[in-house]
């Protein structure tokens, strides 16, 4: 900036002294003029007259325009005027007291720096009006964000090339133009209740965006910042505007993209329960197959003790008890079942962490008896709740579950413990299992997409990717812990919440 200051005042200072060359010389030709017309006036004077009164005062012409053309070098003028006298004496023609003369030559000199000083400062202040002038133009015409001024009748008054370029006018074309008309109709009543606030609260700055409309009906977004100012001694609004439309769409694509990978994030979790609950039919089947074969044997019993009278009215009863009991089991399973396979939305809501994870283990009880893995359970009865989604949490916990019980499939013992314990504001979950384990370079890789220490064949890869990604949209944390052959550790860190609001949470993790 500073160099196109230089460059514009180097220009500017080039013609002035183009146009001063000329002037200059008038002036000293004028100067020269009324000097001698001076010299021949006195010698007229005191050679033909025989008096020195009227003519004297013609001495302050060139003495008063030489200062105010030259400033102090005004002095030289009034000093050669001063001197004519002095030769008149000298030559023996003077008819004035040399005394008298004396006198004259103090008042032509003290006009001289009196008028000289005045033009100093008079040059002085036109200089740093000009040089604010072309700091303005620099600052105004060449500026980066568009500026424009309305009056009170909201009327725009003045515009800079940057903003007629912004919204597609010629300069001479939005200025004459309603502050209005350059709104776009979407944004109108927000930006008229802005200024209606600020006209009836008395403060002077607005800050906000808006759409602005261009001249071919195109819309711009705009960064605003308006204030109240004067302009031409009456009330204004001065405003700047920035472009961000280019900061407005890429905010708009970051969106979309958020949304898709959001999207994207749901239908791998639930394929990845899918594929998980594909694993565990064969489990479950054998499960559901006992409170079946129970329903079938009591209610063969009960219809016997009936037909036969061979049994009292409360062993039929009973009977019909244990009926209602395996009915239960058995619609618990299939429940289960429907929720693995059904697509969930993200709902935050205060929650119990210990009964999820007891409602995850008995999912997965069949599959764990078969195998001969034995679950540990040592749930603190005084944890404060968490604010998150029960399904997605429960899906993480489904996830540590069969990955400890597939790693202690080839181990001799096979436990698993978990356990639930408060820290602080934090609430600790840890899974912990007695399987094959995992070195440290492994551990620092397991939640890595596609990334798997189980046997080929066994999972997609992404089951921790995606446990990681929710336990962080619950603002929590997941990590690792294990040596090969001494078993595994998984510890979740969630943030104790029981009396967040459940909205606020939601929005802050989607």
């Amino acid at each position: 900036m500073s160099r196109s200051c230089v460059e514009v005042g180097g220009a500017r200072g080039m013609v002035d002294r183009a146009e001063e060359s000329p002037r200059t010389s008038l002036r000293v030709v004028a100067i020269a003029l009324l000097v001698t017309g001076y010299a021949a006036l006195g010698a007229y004077f005191h050679l033909a007259l025989n008096s020195h009164i009227a003519y004297t005062h013609a001495g302050y012409i060139p003495v008063v325009l030489a200062s105010m053309w030259w400033g102090r070098r005004g002095l030289f003028v009034a000093g050669l005027v001063a001197c004519l006298p002095v030769c008149f004496h000298l030559v023996g023609v003077a008819t004035a007291p040399l005394w008298s003369d004396g006198v004259r030559l103090f008042f032509l000199l003290a006009v001289a720096v009196a008028v000289g000083e005045l033009s100093e400062k008079v040059k002085g202040a036109q200089e740093a009006l000009r040089v604010s002038e072309q700091w303005y133009r620099l600052l105004v015409e060449k500026s980066l964000a568009g500026i424009f001024v309305y009056n009170e009748d909201d009327i725009v008054v003045f515009a800079n090339p940057r903003v007629a370029g912004m919204l597609g006018y010629r300069l001479e074309e939005i200025v004459g133009l309603s502050v209005w008309d350059l709104i776009a109709e979407e944004d109108l009543p927000k930006v008229r209740e802005l200024v209606r606030r600020r006209k009836k609260e008395g403060f002077s700055d607005l800050h906000y965006e808006c759409r602005l409309r261009r001249a071919d009906g195109g819309r711009i977004w705009v960064d605003i910042a308006s204030s109240v100012a004067e302009f031409g001694g009456k009330r204004a609004v001065l405003v700047n505007v920035y472009d961000i439309t280019d900061r407005k769409e890429a905010e708009a694509k970051r969106r979309k993209l958020a949304d898709l990978a959001r999207r994207q994030e749901e239908e791998l979790v639930h394929s990845t329960r899918l594929a998980e609950l594909g694993e565990m039919a064969a489990a479950v089947a054998h499960d559901l197959n006992q409170p079946l074969t129970g329903i079938r044997n009591f209610a063969s019993n009960a219809l016997y003790m009936l037909e036969e009278g061979a049994g009292t009215a409360e062993e039929v009863k009973e009977n019909l008890r244990w009926i209602t009991e395996q009915v239960g089991r058995a619609s618990r399973i299939i429940r289960q079942m429907r929720d693995m396979t059904r697509k969930s939305e993200r709902e935050f809501a205060p929650l119990d962490v210990n009964r999820i994870i007891r409602e995850s283990v008995e999912f997965l009880t069949p599959q764990l008896r078969l195998t001969g893995v034995k679950v540990d359970l040592e749930l603190a009865s005084d944890l404060p709740k968490v604010v998150g989604d029960p399904t997605r949490l429960e899906q993480v916990f489904l996830n540590l579950l069969t990955n400890a019980r597939q790693a202690m499939e080839e181990t001799m013992e096979r436990r698993l413990t978990v356990r639930t314990y408060a820290e602080r504001r934090w609430l600790l979950i840890v899974f912990e299992d007695t399987g094959k384990g995992f070195s440290a370079t492994e551990a620092s890789k397991l939640f890595e997409a596609f990334y798997s220490t189980k046997k080929r064949g066994h999972g997609t890869g992404l089951g921790l990717t995606i446990s990681q990604r929710i336990i962080k949209d619950h603002g929590g944390t997941i990590r690792a812990e294990g040596e090969p052959g001494k078993g595994a550790r998984f510890i979740i860190r969630l943030p104790a919440s029981e009396s967040a609001d459940p909205q606020e949470v939601s929005k802050s993790h989607v």
